[in-house]
Formats: structure tokens, C-alpha cells, sequence
């Protein structure tokens, strides 16, 4: 036979099963248009001249590391519906007397056609779309420029690179279902059911127990160093947890559906039940995944859609003061000849600061059991130090300094206040090292926020210098001890005004040299562009990956459906023959798919409530504390996201209906 007769049959099947391969091109077009573009931001030379544009370059490479990833996931999983869905159709070309090896060639040209339309339709839209796109990036992340098209070689290359092996990879994997299969399989594929898994026992137990990890590493986690730590683990923990109680918890439930006899021995109920029973396992496999995904698209936007609009909670998180002038391990001598420029730079200005704080103290990373704090020392594990805290250790003279306020202090006495105005210190004494000394807890307007740093952070305030020579012998010698100073000053001016005083600081400052000895200051207005821009590609990301993880569920919804409507369609009719009515079959249909389609939407919704105080943590790395806000992102996110998915299964389950009733 001619090739040229195998290129034209393929053709020829693309266009009559175009029901099956039309969504799946059009994922293949979505995946290479996104790629594309992603990949022509990163690599825009353009960028490199605005300011802010490495946040941006860093966020697109990901980007593109991302998309790359879930393309390859995402398509031959796809892919695998399809096969199923084929095999009865490369059964009846066996038997008409083609060998393997010539489906092999049919298979081939088939992939071939889809993969050039694919890579010539995501490309062009992708140039389309690239300048769209790209305004919507500059618009999101404020930075300034003037910005064409420019075809980069690099991310063509990777486009077709990464599409080409995808598909390699998909035609290998139809190529060996064909080679190990026998012409009466192939002709019987699509009919045959999934076989429960062994050991149910074993599954169900397994998801729990990994489910149950990753919700109490969720649930337990105190501090956000240890929320980073453990969140990939706890995002594969979930993810085993579900796959599993989908795959052997679903026939449990539709076992127990079973035994019921007031439940089961109902029309509607007993044909789904038992309809849906013989097959759960790729059932219950396709839900897994819609629910991870949906829990990803809940996550992704309610996440990056929030830390956009909070930019400003971000930015005085960071930088709570508009002027800061910051420096370790200074001497009281250097502290007091800096703070005198200061004040020498303002008075040359004409400005009296509206606060001028001067806080001077020791500062030490420690590990807290109760009331006793201790330093960490070479033996310490890396997972104890992800617990670690912080204390400001300071006089009853620094505190005045600090605050304005006089405290009196007695010996033998550490007053303790938390720097978070929620916490609470509930002990009498307060041990370090070795040392004890009375415990007494108070409040401050001044040195209490309302949320707290990062890592947790307790001011510990003594009597008199020897007090905390006595606390630092106490502690060790240690690379996690030293000082801190800053002097942070608020002004009634302008954003422009701010930078000005700023720089003139900073060129004080500088002519005395004080940048050798690690003086630094940040000036709030001139870090805000950056964070802007770093948010606002973050937020582009997230709306890219949340496009692709809600085409990714509609995808699995959609061949779910139309396999399962395969699946159905003949038991229908030969119910239909037995006497079944019509009206009484679409009663059925009805509640078979609700039985289970809407289980991964609840249960990708439990997962992203469970998720919400750990992933609160998460964003408190990212300088956002604004837990109202995030909550009500999270709302909207999850209300938005479901009537879409009534939607979508709305649609699809007109699919289902019209094949079962062909």
C-alpha cells in the first residue's frame, strides 16, 4: 500500500471522530498559544531596561518551567481518553485485514496532522495575542515603556520542541497499545470495565492516613519558615490522600449505596448505582483530578488576585516607615554619630519628622519550649530551626528610646511583650539558658502590631545593661546573636518629596562613609514600583496557570462525560427495550451523574478551606497580613468558580444526553 493512501485515511478519521479529537486539539492550540507567549515575555530583551522587570523575568520563567510541565500532564492524559475511546475503531481496521503496523502508520500521520495544526494555530494566536497580553502585563505590574512584537527564535524553538515530544510521546504510548492488544480487544476496548482495586482496605487507609498528614501539617503549622518548609509535602500528601479515597472511598460509598435496599431499590437509583460500580476506578481516577485541579484554580487566583489588590498592605509591611535608616552590629559611638547626620540632614531640609524613632537593641534568633528560650547551636536539626523565633533584648533605657515611655524594671524581672498584640505570655518566669527570671507581661501601643513578623518576635525588656550581659552569657557565644539599630521617621510630604529626603540621607550617610560599616536605608515610595511590578506578575502568572487548570477540569469533565455516555448508551437501550420510558431513562441519567460530578467541587472546596491558615502563613512571606481580605478573595473565588462549574456540566451533560439517546 501507498503512504500516501495511510495519510489520506488519517485525514479521513479526523474528520469523522473530529467529536473526540476537536476538544483535544483545541487544548493542544490553548497549550502552545500560552507557552508561546510566556515564553516570548521571558525572553524580551525590552524588559531588562524597567525597573522592576526582574521580578516580572523571574515570574515568566517559572511561568514557562510551569505551563511546560502541565502541557506534558495535562495532554497525554488527555491523550489516554482519546486512545480508549479509538480502540474499537483500530480493532475494525485489524480485521479488515490492515496489520499493526499499518495503524502504526495511520497513528502516525494522524499525530502528525494534529501536531502541525496545533503548533501553526497556538503560534499564530500566540503572535495575536502576545501584544494584548503584554499590555495586560504592564498594566498590572505599572511598569513603563514602549513595547512591540519581537520574534524570538528561543521561544519558537521551545514551543515546537515542547509539543513535538509531547506528541512523540503520546504516539509511543498509542503505538503500544496497538502492538499488545489483539484485533477482538481493540474491537471490545471501549467496553471494558475498570476492575476494582485489590486491595481496598489497604487504599482506603492509605488516603486517610496521607490526607490526614497533609491537613494536620496544614492545620498545626505555627509560623510561615515552617509553612514554606512543609508545603510541597503537604500538597503531595493531598494530592495521594485524594487520589486514593476517590479510587477505592467512591466504591466503598457506591457499595454501601448498594446495601441500602431503601436507597437502592429505587429506578433512578439502582441503575445508576450499579451502572457506575463496574468502572469506578477510571471514574473515580477522572474525579481525583478534577478536584486537584479545581483546588489549584481556587488557589492560584484567590492567591494571586488578593496580593495584587493588598499591594499597598504589602509595601508598609515591608516597610512600615517611610524613611529607614537600618545597620547591625554597630557601636553605640557609630549609632550616635550617624543619628546626629540624620538629624543634621533634616534640619539643612527645614523638616521635623512627624515620628523619629531611634531603636536600638540585641537582637537573637532563638528556640522557644514555653517560657524557656535558648540558642541554637551546631547540633540543632534544620527541622527545629524552622520553629525558631526571634527576641529584641533591651534595657529599660533602650525601651524609653524606643517608645518615649519611662519603665521602671526591677532586677531578677524580664518584662515581656509579645510583638503580635493577640499573643499572650502566660508564665511566671521567663528561662534563658540557664538563668531564670521573673515573668512580667505587658502591652504596648508602640511596639505591638496587629499583625507580626514573619518569624514569631517577643521584646524582652530588662533592668540595666549587666541585666543583659547576664542574659547573652546565658545564651552563648553564637552566630545567632547580635544587634540592631533603626531609626525610622514618618513626614507630612509627598511620594516624591519622601524619595528627596531620602536620597539627601543617603548622601549624608555616605560622604561619612557609613555604607562600609553595613548602613543601609530604604525608602518606602521608591521599593513600591518593585513590589508593584512583582505582584502584578504574579498576578498575570496565576491568571495564566488558573486558564490553564480550569481548561484542564473542563477537558477530564467533558471526556469523562462523553466516555461514560459511550459506555451507557447501549445498557440505556436496552432498558429503553425492556420497557423503560424515555422520560424515566433521562431520570436515571440525571441522578447517576449527580451521584458523583459534583463530589470533586466539594471536596476541592474542603480542601481549600483546610488550606486557609496555612496558606495565610504562606503570604505572609509576601509582606501580606490582610486575613480579612484573603478570606474574602477566597470567597468570591470559590462562588465564581462554582457557578462555572455549573456551567460547564451543564453543557457537558447535554453532551452525555444526546450521545446516550442517539
Amino acid at each position: 500500500m501507498s503512504k500516501l493512501l495511510y495519510a489520506k485515511l488519517a485525514a479521513s478519521n479526523l474528520k469523522k471522530n473530529r467529536q473526540n479529537i476537536l476538544p483535544y486539539l483545541l487544548s493542544s492550540i490553548g497549550t502552545v498559544m500560552m507557552f508561546f507567549i510566556m515564553a516570548s515575555i521571558s525572553a524580551n530583551e525590552g524588559l531588562n531596561q524597567m525597573y522592576g522587570a526582574q521580578y516580572i523575568t523571574m515570574v515568566t520563567e517559572f511561568g514557562v518551567g510551569i505551563i511546560g510541565l502541565f502541557s506534558v500532564v495535562f495532554l497525554i492524559y488527555s491523550n489516554s481518553f482519546l486512545m480508549k475511546r479509538r480502540k474499537k475503531e483500530f480493532g475494525l481496521f485489524h480485521i479488515l485485514g490492515m496489520e499493526k503496523k499499518h495503524i502504526a502508520l495511520v497513528l502516525f500521520f494522524e499525530n502528525l496532522y494534529l501536531l502541525v495544526i496545533a503548533l501553526a494555530a497556538g503560534i499564530g494566536l500566540g503572535v495575536l495575542l502576545y501584544r494584548l497580553m503584554f499590555l495586560i502585563l504592564v498594566k498590572l505590574t505599572g511598569i513603563e515603556g514602549t513595547f512591540g512584537f519581537q520574534f524570538y527564535g528561543s521561544a519558537l524553538g521551545n514551543t515546537v520542541i515542547l509539543l513535538a515530544v509531547i506528541y512523540l510521546i503520546n504516539f509511543l504510548l498509542g503505538l503500544r497499545q496497538i502492538q499488545k492488544s489483539e484485533p477482538i480487544e481493540l474491537l471490545k476496548g471501549s467496553q471494558v470495565g475498570e476492575k476494582e482495586p485489590k486491595a481496598k482496605i489497604l487504599s482506603i487507609l492509605t488516603g486517610v492516613v496521607t490526607l490526614g498528614a497533609g491537613y494536620y501539617l496544614a492545620i498545626t503549622c505555627e509560623s510561615s519558615l515552617e509553612a514554606f518548609t512543609t508545603f510541597f509535602l503537604a500538597i503531595v500528601l493531598v494530592g495521594v490522600g485524594t487520589q486514593c479515597l476517590f479510587s477505592s472511598g467512591s466504591i466503598a460509598l457506591l457499595k454501601a449505596m448498594k446495601r441500602n435496599k431503601w436507597y437502592y431499590y429505587k429506578l433512578n437509583h439502582f441503575t445508576g448505582v450499579s451502572g457506575m460500580l463496574y468502572r469506578m476506578k477510571q471514574n473515580a481516577a477522572g474525579l481525583a483530578n478534577i478536584c486537584i485541579l479545581s483546588t489549584g484554580v481556587l488557589l492560584v487566583i484567590s492567591i494571586t488576585a488578593c496580593l495584587w489588590t493588598g499591594v499597598d498592605n504589602s509595601v508598609k509591611n515591608r516597610y512600615p516607615s517611610q524613611i529607614s535608616v537600618n545597620g547591625n552590629n554597630l557601636s553605640d559611638e557609630q549609632i550616635e554619630s550617624y543619628v546626629q547626620l540624620i538629624q543634621q540632614s533634616l534640619s539643612d531640609q527645614g523638616l521635623t519628622p512627624e515620628t523619629f524613632t531611634d531603636e536600638r537593641a540585641i537582637t537573637a534568633t532563638v528556640l522557644r519550649h514555653q517560657n524557656r528560650f535558648y540558642a541554637p547551636d551546631e547540633n540543632t536539626a534544620v527541622t527545629e530551626l524552622r520553629n525558631s523565633e526571634g527576641i529584641y533584648i533591651l534595657t529599660a533605657d533602650d525601651y524609653q528610646i524606643w517608645t518615649g515611655e519611662s519603665l521602671p524594671v526591677e532586677k531578677g524581672t524580664a518584662v515581656v511583650i509579645p510583638e503580635k498584640k493577640d499573643d499572650t505570655f502566660a508564665y511566671e518566669t521567663v528561662e534563658i539558658g540557664e538563668k531564670v527570671w521573673k515573668a512580667q507581661a505587658m502591652t504596648s501601643d508602640v511596639l505591638q502590631k496587629e499583625e507580626g513578623d514573619v518569624i514569631v518576635t517577643t521584646y524582652l525588656i530588662f533592668s540595666d545593661q549587666e541585666e543583659v550581659q547576664t542574659v547573652l552569657e546565658a545564651l552563648g557565644v553564637t552566630e545567632y546573636v547580635g544587634t540592631s539599630w533603626s531609626c525610622d521617621m514618618d513626614f507630612h510630604l509627598s511620594e516624591e518629596e519622601q524619595i528627596t529626603v531620602g536620597h539627601r540621607i543617603d548622601e549624608a550617610l555616605a560622604a561619612s562613609q557609613a555604607d562600609s560599616a553595613g548602613v543601609w536605608v530604604e525608602i518606602r515610595e521608591e521599593q513600591r514600583p518593585g513590589m508593584e511590578a512583582l505582584y502584578g506578575a504574579v498576578l498575570f502568572f496565576g491568571i495564566f496557570v488558573g486558564l490553564l487548570f480550569l481548561m484542564g477540569t473542563v477537558m477530564i469533565i467533558y471526556y469523562k462525560q462523553v466516555s461514560e455516555g459511550y459506555d451507557d448508551r447501549e445498557r440505556f437501550q436496552i432498558m429503553q427495550k425492556v420497557g423503560m420510558s424515555r422520560r424515566e431513562v433521562k431520570k436515571c441519567i440525571h441522578s447517576q451523574v449527580l451521584t458523583v460530578f459534583f463530589l470533586p467541587l466539594v471536596t476541592a472546596m474542603v480542601h481549600t478551606v483546610v488550606a486557609f491558615p496555612f496558606m495565610t502563613k504562606i503570604m505572609r512571606l509576601l509582606n501580606f497580613s490582610n486575613v480579612h481580605a484573603f478570606m474574602i478573595a477566597t470567597g468570591i473565588t470559590i462562588a465564581v468558580f462554582a457557578v462555572v462549574y455549573v456551567i460547564v456540566y451543564a453543557v457537558t451533560a447535554r453532551t452525555y444526553y444526546n450521545i446516550v439517546e442517539e
